[in-house]
């Protein structure tokens, strides 16, 4: 009987050990062409690309790091070698999207002439446009909107491409979207707009573009505020002044 456990803990040692060695073995690989995108080591990413058969799974992990680090050429690579383009990361977000909000131009063009779902949403931060717009990436909107992205998708918390772009007072792309035909007044689930929000975080300018733009000084939230009394609450002088000239009450 002591026999027969010996033998059964031997041939349990061996085969973890097997897959240890693999896993192992594993790594070293991944580790290479995950690195090599990484680093925006584009030759030697060709290189394995060209004469390695790669695991799909390592395969995706390499093109999600070069994503990550906004290297074009790399990801330009990585598609020719039939990545899935609408790929999710961890955090939900595709890669056009990513780089949407991190600004990376180049990255964006290629995606979305590779195929990428422009109008995609992430669970909570909605789609590459609205990541764009909250963070004044200006180039990346204008590609977005070329590629008809939606631009009055919604949030699940009712925010917006403008709404977004109203509370971080990012003047110019509040009149990029509106151009695109985003509704000025567009009331939020609380009733809010996009007036509101940049009245009641001082943005003169933003203010000034929405206003020259028709929005609606008047409009009330659910609890009855408007922008004008929300100016007033922060005491934004310069933006009260503003309304009030535009018919605020």
């Amino acid at each position: 009987m002591m026999r027969f456990f010996e033998n059964k803990l031997a041939g349990w040692i061996i085969c973890l050990l097997a897959i240890i060695s693999t896993e192992v073995w594993s790594v070293n690989v991944n580790s290479e062409l995950i690195s090599a995108a990484d680093k925006g080591n584009f030759p030697l990413v060709k290189k394995i690309l060209d004469s390695q058969r790669i695991e799909q799974d390592e395969l995706n992990a390499a093109f999600l790091a070069a994503v990550k680090k906004g290297h074009a050429t790399v990801i330009e690579r990585f598609i020719q070698a039939a990545v899935d383009v609408n790929l999710r990361a961890d955090d939900d977000y595709t890669p056009l999207m990513r780089s949407a909000r991190d600004g990376r131009d180049q990255a964006v063009e290629i995606l979305l002439a590779a195929g990428a779902d422009v109008n995609a949403p992430a669970a909570e931060d909605g789609t590459a446009l609205m990541m764009a717009a909250e963070k004044d990436r200006r180039k990346v909107i204008d590609l977005l909107l070329a590629a008809k992205a939606e631009v009055s998708a919604k949030r699940a918390d009712s925010m917006t491409a403008l709404t977004l772009a109203a509370q971080q007072g990012h003047r110019q792309v509040i009149q990029t979207l509106i151009n695109a035909g985003a509704d000025v007044n567009y009331q939020l689930e609380n009733g809010a707009t996009a007036l509101m929000l940049a009245a009641q975080l001082g943005h003169l300018g933003a203010v000034h573009t929405m206003l020259a733009a028709n929005a609606n000084p008047n409009l009330k939230a659910s609890n009855g505020a408007t922008a004008l009394t929300l100016a007033k609450l922060y005491h934004h002088k310069e933006v009260i002044e503003l309304l009030v000239k535009a018919g605020a009450k």
